[in-house]
């Protein structure tokens, strides 16, 4: 799996060196779920700006503008294009009608070939089974709960999507994957995690750590987006009837659901062959 973080703040309230500091924990805190590449996302003077390499985090030096609002940022752990080539790592920016955005993707889909030739999607030397959910939002022609919602409802495998825009607004569209998103009210800071054990790390021993917080929730099929000034609205999307869940423990340890969507099990362990492999070849 990879790990997606995050904050929005806001108020700006954060100072340069406490930036800098929640930066480096919540990148580094996230390896635990990626090791093979960090990347990052955020608006300078209203242009999308994206950082990556193919290192972990502990050996990047991530720095944003000290009038940074929103960051949204990806730690890897390669299942399917080679991380070496830093094209297939994450953010994966795409253009609509509302401007630019950055992409990125915590779980594994396994429909992209099919969506690929089905939608008629453009040629890309991009290998990542991520960047199918850039392209479609791109073909849609529009960055809203509408199409964000159409794309979650495409795509077949495990996910949380975060989506920063160039109009400083971050969408998360939340599959079955996990999710810990707090908020500090009173600095006007939200931030996200993967999960519930990064946000702890991340916090402890932090300038954050004694400070209260309200843990908002975000279920499976929801779509919420933050913008530049706190406004938080939420939508929905219908959740595959497929859905493949994650035993943190086991990789494939999977539990699925009651209802099977267009899906045999002789296509599951295909795509759990050809995810064995690819892993196998990038080593």
């Amino acid at each position: 799996m990879c790990a997606i973080f995050g904050f929005v703040n806001y108020r700006r309230s954060l100072s340069r060196s406490e930036m800098k500091e929640l930066i480096n924990r919540l990148s580094v805190e996230s390896e635990v779920r990626g090791k093979d590449a960090t990347g990052i996302a955020y608006v300078k003077h209203g242009e999308l700006k994206v950082f990556k390499r193919a290192k972990p985090a502990h050996k990047v030096r991530l720095y944003v503008p000290e009038d940074t609002v929103i960051l949204t940022g990806h730690a890897r752990m390669t299942t399917q294009g080679d991380a070496r080539y830093i094209y297939n790592n994450h953010p994966f920016t795409g253009k609509t009608a509302d401007g630019s955005f950055a992409l990125c993707h915590n779980g594994v889909l396994y429909n992209d070939s099919q969506l690929a030739k089905s939608e008629h999607l453009p040629k890309s030397k991009i290998e990542t089974d991520s960047y199918v959910a850039a392209q479609l939002i791109e073909k849609y022609g529009r960055l809203n709960f509408t199409t964000i919602a159409k794309m979650s409802e495409a795509v077949e495998g495990s996910f949380v999507f975060t989506i920063l825009s160039d109009k400083n607004k971050l969408f998360i569209a939340k599959g079955d994957n996990p999710l810990c998103l707090i908020h500090y009210k009173q600095l006007g800071l939200y931030v996200y995690t993967s999960t519930e054990d990064i946000m702890k790390n991340v916090l402890k021993g932090s300038f954050l750590e004694k400070l209260p917080f309200e843990v908002i929730k975000v279920t499976e099929g929801e779509i919420i987006s933050i913008d530049k000034r706190g406004r938080f609205e939420k939508s929905n999307f219908v959740p595959n009837e497929f859905c493949y869940g994650w035993n943190y423990s086991s990789r494939y340890n999977s539990i699925f659901c009651s209802y099977f969507k267009n899906f045999t099990k002789v296509n599951l362990f295909i795509w759990m062959g050809r995810d064995i492999a690819g892993r196998w070849k990038y080593r």
